[in-house]
């Protein structure tokens, strides 16, 4: 796993030029584990069997399967400081879910890796778990 400090608008700028698929998970309201769960969901285009539990979501972001085809996928995670002050076990369950997919698909190698950037705050720095 990397963690890079990089500003996020330019990140997701390169990510889209270079044809990558671009995710943007905004957690601006989301102050429980089922509104999360919820807007996952909606961002990641989970097929309708999506559990909505942290499983189901680290199996989800292991497969992306119904995602296009991509050189990448890069998911860019905004507005996060207010869910993890609100939930921070759920905010660090979700941390952990989010670093075992990029890793999972850094060990699988191949087409389509997953990125991960956490925006500490919107166009400036954010912390990258790279799957590729």
């Amino acid at each position: 796993m990397t963690l890079d400090q990089q500003p996020l608008a330019p990140a997701v700028a390169a990510a889209e030029k270079a044809g990558w698929t671009v995710l943007r998970l905004d957690l601006d309201g989301v102050r429980g584990k089922a509104g999360l769960m919820r807007r996952c969901a909606g961002v990641l285009r989970v097929p309708e069997y999506f559990g909505a539990n942290w499983d189901a979501l680290a199996d989800a972001l292991a497969d992306l399967s119904w995602l296009p085809d991509a050189p990448g996928r890069l998911l860019a995670v905004t507005s996060w400081r207010g869910y993890a002050s609100e939930r921070p076990e759920d905010w660090e369950t979700l941390q952990e879910v989010l670093e075992g997919a990029a890793e999972s698909w850094r060990a699988a190698g191949g087409e389509g890796g997953l990125t991960v950037l956490l925006a500490e705050v919107p166009g400036g720095g954010a912390r990258a778990v790279r799957g590729r």
